[in-house]
Formats: structure tokens, sequence, C-alpha cells
């Protein structure tokens, strides 16, 4: 994701766009006249579907079991026309979690509701392809784990794409270990709400939730809408930037989001490590531009007592940072040099600003990456075998030792300056 200034602003603009929708419908649902049934309609993809007749296809409305299996709803097949589209009826009371299966010779696509069904509404799928299946797969083996509360139908749009959806099915137990990777994440930033956010942190959870599930179901309706290439790649660069928002509509400082979806991505990413690389290294590329567009709000956020050159400097490293990221294709190596030049970018910025002592701030940073500094403690102990609360006991140590080597150098006088400081040396250090 090439994020240019011009394109801040069109993401804005859009952005907007899609709230005004959402505050009229506030899901991809209408009403329709059968208050015994709700009316599923969507389409299965033609490309994906020209080895045998498009018009063949059998569609029906499934339950996902609490094992992960699909069980077809009797009675609700039906069949897809010459343009691949369809239309059935199920009633909603006759499972929590429904899905779609679309079968032809074969060929089995699925796909699943992003919001609980209610008879006498009409909802509208995503395309029905190979990467809404391993989306679903994964989903039911959420399911599986009992997790399906705590990890969000986001987490798992977020982290597949259709480069790796290919993969995925072709590795039979690729979806349970992406499934286990996003729950083990989603325990963390449970966690991580439960220990940082200071009033009401379970109601700030779930209103995170509820804005992750909103800008899920703003996605798909955009896709659905859409068939141009480019209107499609703006709806998931409009996704990606929600996603940081919904942290911020739940009243968490920049810098408290920065953190948070760092570690959500940094748990999901390092719990990946059964899977293909393929697929690991399209997942780490859409968590470090998520994690890279909240890092960049965060720090411009902590920057703004600095001159407006050094804030126009430091918006310009976040942009350098995105696209470094968006070219990197999710190889380790290349998003970790990404960080580091980021990091390098920041420091040099802050030390040339008038507002603080160049000096004081490379021994800061010096004090950090040295042998026995946080960083070295924090690397050497962040594991995917860990729980999520050993994950923030680890985090919190690194947030408190950083803050001792800053109030160390710095002094106590200047408290708003101590704190900024400290915000910002803990946030280019993160990935770096």
């Amino acid at each position: 994701m090439n994020l240019t200034k011009l394109n801040f602003h069109k993401l804005s603009v859009f952005i907007l766009g899609l709230g005004l929708l959402g505050s009229a419908c506030s899901s991809d649902s209408s009403s329709n006249s059968d208050s015994n049934s709700a009316i599923i309609e969507g389409s299965v993809q033609q490309q994906q579907a020209k080895a045998v007749q498009s018009d063949a296809y059998v569609v029906s409305a499934a339950r996902i079991n609490s094992d992960g299996s699909f069980s077809i709803i009797e009675g609700s097949e039906t069949e897809v026309d010459a343009s691949g589209n369809f239309t059935l009826t199920v009633d909603a009371e006759t499972a929590n979690n429904i899905a779609v299966v679309a079968e032809n010779e074969g060929q089995e696509f699925k796909g699943y509701l992003s919001s609980e069904i209610e008879n006498g509404q009409t909802y509208t799928l995503k395309t029905l392809n190979t990467e809404y299946t391993a989306e679903s797969e994964v989903y039911a083996e959420v399911i599986a784990s009992g997790n399906s509360d705590i990890v969000q139908k986001s987490d798992i749009e977020a982290m597949i794409s259709s480069e790796a959806a290919a993969n995925i099915e072709s590795d039979a137990s690729a979806a349970a270990n992406i499934a286990s990777s996003l729950e083990h994440a989603a325990e963390a930033r449970a966690e991580f709400f439960a220990v940082h956010v200071e009033n009401n942190s379970q109601a700030a959870l779930e209103t995170t939730y509820e804005e992750l599930a909103e800008a899920q179901v703003r996605l798909e309706a955009e896709l659905e809408a859409n068939t141009n290439a480019e209107a499609r790649q703006e709806a998931y660069e409009v996704f990606t930037q929600s996603i940081v928002d919904a942290y911020a509509a739940a009243e968490l400082e920049a810098s408290s989001t920065a953190k948070a979806i760092e570690m959500w991505s940094r748990v999901a990413i390092n719990s990946m490590s059964d899977v293909e690389a393929d697929v690991r290294e399209d997942a780490r590329l859409h968590a470090s531009t998520i994690t890279a567009i909240a890092l960049d709000l965060a720090v411009q956020a902590e920057a703004d007592e600095m001159n407006d050159s050094s804030q126009e400097a430091i918006a310009d490293a976040g942009l350098e940072l995105q696209s470094a990221i968006e070219t990197s294709n999710g190889i380790q190596g290349d998003i970790e040099a990404a960080f580091e030049s980021y990091h390098e970018d920041i420091r040099s910025i802050i030390e040339s600003d008038g507002v603080f002592e160049a000096a004081l701030i490379l021994e800061i940073d010096s004090q950090i990456n040295g042998p026995n500094g946080a960083k070295a403690d924090f690397s050497g102990s962040i594991s995917s075998s860990v729980s999520a609360s050993m994950i923030n006991n680890i985090y919190t140590d690194f947030y408190t030792s950083i803050e001792t080597t800053v109030e160390n150098i710095f002094g106590s006088d200047n408290e708003a300056m101590v704190e900024s400081i400290t915000e910002i040396m803990i946030l280019i250090n993160l990935n770096s």
C-alpha cells in the first residue's frame, strides 16, 4: 500500500462516505417481505469456475458446527444463473453460524455471514472464491476452538489474501494453524486492554470489536458493489485504516493503539511457524502494513510540540515506511529493514529538532539498543509459546525499562517532555 499525502486525503473522503453509509445501514442487509426466512444473495467467481459450467453450481446454506464441520441445511439448495449469481432462502433460527457452500463437479467454494442473520432480512455475500473459502475454513476452526468471541472476522480478513488462499487450501493443517495463531493474538489483545485500559477495559474492547465488525461489513459491501480493480484496492486500503480507527473509537490514545496493534501483529506472525512460508509472508505483509499506519499516527501525535519542519519530516518518514513494507512482499528481512530505517529516520529528526538535546537522544537510544538494554531483553523474551499474560508482562517490562532510561538521562523536571520522548522511543524501537 503506497499511501501518498494525496491518498490520505482520498482515504479521509472515502472513510467519511462510508461512515455516512454506515449510519444509514449498519449491516449488509435490507428488509424483505418474508418474515419467516432470511434471503442470502451472492455469486460464484467466474474465472475460478470456467473449467466447469458456470450455471451448474448448486448453492446451499450450511451450519458451521461446534467441531468446525459444515452441514448443509436441507431445503435451502438453489442453483446459480448463467452469470454465477444466486439467491437462497433460509430460516435464520435453524443455526447460529450460517455459511454458504457452492458445489460443482468436485469443486467447492464457501463463504460465511459476517453478521448474525435475522428472518425478514436480505444479506449480500462477498463473491465466493478461493480466498473466501480459505477465510471460511479458518473461521470454522476458530468456532471449533471456542474462540469466536475474541477472534474477529476482520482479523481473518486482514491476514488472508487471494495470493495465500491457494496454499491454504492445499495444506490440510493450514486453516487450523492460522486459526490458532489468530486466537493467540486475540488473547494477547484482550489482555492488553485489561492491563493498559484503566477505565471500563471490557467495554472498550467490546467497542473495538463492534468497530472491527462494521469495518468488515463495509468492506464486503464495497467489494460486492465494485468490480473495478482500483476501487476494490481502495476499499482494502480504507479497511486497513478502519482497523486502526477501531481502537481510537474505544478512546485509546494513538500510542496505545499502536502498541496494541503491534502486539497483535507480532504474536499472530510469531505463532505461524507451522504454515508455509508464502502464507506467513503474505500475513506478515498485511500485519506490518496495519502496524506501520498505527505507528506513524502515534509518533506524529507524540511529536506535536516539535517544529513544523520536523513534523513534516516525521510524516514523510511514515509514508516511506509504508511504501517500503508494500514492496517487501512480506519477507522478514525486508520488513525488519523497513522498520529499522524508520527508527533511524525518526531518531535523526528528533536529534535535529530544537526541542530535545541531540546527545541525550542518542544516549537514550544507545542504551535501549545496547547488549544489556531493553531491546535485548525484549527480543530474547518474546516467544510464540508463552501465554497472553506473559506476553503482556514482557511488553510492560519493555515499556518500563525505556521509561526508566529516559528519566535517568533527562531527569524528571519536564514531565511532558519525558513522557513524549518515552513514548516515541518505545514506538520506534518496537519493530526495529
